[in-house]
């Protein structure tokens, strides 16, 4: 059985280089497209995979060529498939613009993503139940990312909550029953109430959320780093400073470093930093999946960094 099972969504990216974001009503002309495997829950699972952590992925692909290229992609991670269907319905397609700093904007077509039943956690819920941790994100159905957290919380199995893409009605009962909840700042805003997130108030922000009942708060602030928050304390954790190509990928590939460090026994602490050099990596490649670092690229990069 695997260490970590990621249940979530699988997407085709079309990824499409542009001088800068577009504004509302602004034509653009891009300099390239490129198709990358991609999807938060497959961004996390193969992140952890290549790592060297055992992995197992449920989810949904359409009966399409995307579906057969993304499966493809996840058993050549060597990633445990046997949790994965094949939906009517069209794979994930996620249509994301990168500008030249690579800051980038996306727009997600669910498709098979959204056809993800109780039923089928049902089918195989005992890949879950073998788990140590249990990544979740909220690509999929709400009602499906609460009845997995349940079953998580019955059997032992510790939750890691990505709260993304930004989804109001989060429920304090469904917080409390996570082991470490990890928004990014807009999605830290939207669960503490405000519209918008101003980094002078993030401590506020933070704690406002924490309140909820949260058992562990880690929030992703880009190149910025992250903060953890536990039991009233906050510590900051610095970026490494790189030469970002293509931020796509950066948070899942920091969830899925935090939990491979879990896994091996690191304490949360170590866990942040081990995922900060990770996601530090996964920013300077193009692409979400294809930007995904190995273990020995990391090992590497620790032994050798030295801030810019």
């Amino acid at each position: 059985m695997s260490d970590i099972v990621v249940v979530g969504s699988l997407n085709m990216d079309m990824v499409v280089n542009v001088p800068h974001i577009p504004a509302v009503g602004e034509t653009l002309l891009a300099t390239d497209i490129h198709h990358y495997a991609g999807g938060k829950g497959a961004n996390q699972a193969v992140a952890a995979a290549r790592l060297g952590a055992k992995v197992s992925m449920i989810g949904r692909v359409g009966k399409d060529k995307n579906g057969e290229l993304l499966l493809k992609n996840l058993r050549d991670n060597n990633i445990d498939v046997s949790g994965m269907e094949i939906d009517e319905d069209m794979s994930g397609t996620a249509f994301i613009n990168v500008d030249p700093l690579g800051d980038n904007n996306i727009v997600v077509y669910p498709g098979a993503n959204n056809k993800i039943t109780i039923d089928q956690i049902e089918r195989h819920r005992s890949i879950i139940e073998n788990s140590k941790i249990c990544i979740l994100q909220l690509e999929i159905p709400y009602n499906v990312v609460k009845y997995v957290v349940d079953l998580c919380y019955e059997k032992g199995v510790k939750v890691i909550f990505n709260p993304a893409p930004a989804l109001e009605g989060i429920e304090d009962e469904l917080i409390k029953k996570t082991y470490i909840l990890v928004p990014n700042e807009t999605e830290l805003a939207m669960m503490s109430g405000k519209i918008e997130f101003i980094m002078d108030n993030i401590e506020d922000l933070s704690r406002k959320v924490y309140s909820r009942g949260c058992e562990n708060l880690i929030v992703t602030l880009g190149n910025k780093g992250s903060l953890y928050v536990k039991d009233g304390c906050l510590k900051y954790f610095e970026s490494k400073k790189v030469k970002a190509v293509d931020t796509t990928a950066a948070g899942d590939s920091f969830v899925g470093g935090l939990a491979v460090g879990l896994v091996e026994g690191k304490s949360i602490e170590e866990s942040i930093k081990f995922a900060t050099f990770v996601s530090a990596l996964a920013v300077t490649k193009n692409g979400a999946q294809d930007s995904l670092p190995n273990r020995l690229e990391v090992e590497e990069f620790i032994n050798i960094y030295k801030p810019l």
